[in-house]
């Protein structure tokens, strides 16, 4: 079998790593994390920077790798398309690709020239031309940074007050990114929705549209908290969600390969959020393959392995009428034990449960994403019963902190 170099070892490559492994092959992670989630599932550890494309290239060198690849993180994303360039491996998408999508002002102007419905936005290098951009649209407005992810200095500014701190939290975050501008955009009020499937032969393909619940709170705003199918939209909003998601894939230029895409559909309109050229880091693809049947991790290892037949595979899997994946939320401090984890694994419904803090780790407060404590993944018969199964499996899980 193959030697697969992953790039990341958190919960958002996880269930890639593990189904590596249990598909034969020789799986080596890379990661500045030794303890990190997925170190344990795979055969060897590379200890890299995931933003570290010379330790990563040198990484797969000394392991002997014959692929390449990552999901679910815009840092791993762009290290491992530069990476596979580097060494001639097989990737879906090219880093002036996964640029256009990362850049959140080249993004929006991209989806513009294509007749994409995006609110208005301005990305801003000085506060002056915040403020001008609010003096032109008016207040609410998001603020958040040019280069980011997982919710990173993203807020929601409603007075000339909050518009300095958020801006320069903004601004700072995409400056360590390497580009130091923020981007503005008007707020919209609606539902906000994740459509998760394959561009097929240059068209994307929607195997699951979940419904993005997000933490309430204006900062950090949209951490999303649960994925969940049903949707909740009709089908024929369901079908504008897509198109919208489609289009926006199109103006990017993605031309094979996984696709999340995030739109909000509310009393003004559908708009399109957000185009990425990878699968959700909260287990979106782990959702989809439980309402639809098919592994979008097979697929993303079958790219890097050129091995048509896994890439294209269909339906592998009984199907799900409702499928979620919900966080833990925990208690900022050092864990000092965990506890409920089999009870709840007992429980109806539940897939998979686990927390991403050891004991002896710290929780830290919910700034970002990737703050998040633990993750449950529950099937069931409708939307009511799944979300219920995930509230009930959660609840059973103690994670009991002091202050470090």
């Amino acid at each position: 079998m193959s030697r697969v170099l992953v790039v990341g070892c958190g919960f958002p490559q996880l269930s890639l790593i593990r189904l590596a492994r249990r598909l034969g092959h020789h799986v080596v992670g890379a990661d500045l994390n030794p303890e990190a989630l997925g170190v344990a599932d795979c055969h060897e550890f590379a200890l890299a920077s995931t933003n570290d494309v010379e330790a990563l290239v040198a990484a797969a060198r000394a392991f002997r790798v014959d692929a390449v690849t990552t999901t679910g993180s815009e840092v791993s994303l762009k290290s491992t398309a530069d990476v596979a360039a580097r060494l001639g491996l097989p990737f879906h998408a090219d880093p002036e690709t996964v640029r256009r999508c990362q850049e959140k002002d080249l993004m929006r102007a991209s989806y513009e020239a294509a007749g994409v419905a995006v609110p208005a936005f301005a990305g801003c290098r000085t506060l002056d031309e915040a403020r001008a951009f609010v003096a032109a649209h008016g207040y609410p407005v998001v603020v958040k940074p040019a280069r980011g992810w997982g919710q990173r200095g993203v807020s929601r500014v409603d007075s000339d007050d909050e518009l300095p701190s958020a801006f320069a939290a903004a601004h700072e975050h995409s400056a360590s990114a390497g580009l130091a501008v923020a981007v503005l955009e008007v707020f919209l009020e609606g539902g906000e929705y994740s459509v998760n499937g394959w561009i097929e032969d240059g068209e994307l393909v929607a195997y699951a549209v979940t419904e993005r619940l997000t933490v309430p709170g204006k900062k950090p705003l949209g951490v999303m908290i649960a994925e969940v199918v049903p949707c909740g939209l009709s089908a024929a909003d369901e079908a504008r969600v897509v198109a919208e998601a489609r289009r926006g894939a199109a103006a990017l230029g993605l031309r094979r390969g996984p696709c999340y895409s995030q739109v909000v559909l509310g009393p003004r309109g559908c708009f399109l959020f957000e185009t990425a050229a990878r699968m959700g880091g909260g287990f979106d693809a782990d959702v989809t393959r439980l309402v639809s049947g098919v592994d979008l991790y097979a697929r993303i290892l079958g790219l890097a392995l050129g091995d048509a037949a896994l890439e294209r595979q269909g339906p592998t899997s009984e199907r799900s009428a409702a499928a979620v994946a919900k966080f833990l939320i925990g208690k900022p401090g050092r864990v000092r034990a965990i506890t409920g984890l089999e009870a709840a694994r007992a429980l109806p419904g539940v897939v998979e449960i686990g927390t991403f803090v050891p004991v002896g780790g710290v929780v830290q407060p919910l700034t970002d994403a990737a703050k998040r404590a633990g993750y449950v993944l529950a099937v069931g018969p409708d939307r009511a019963t799944v979300l219920a199964r995930a509230d009930a499996a959660l609840a059973a899980v103690a994670l009991e902190t002091e202050s470090p």
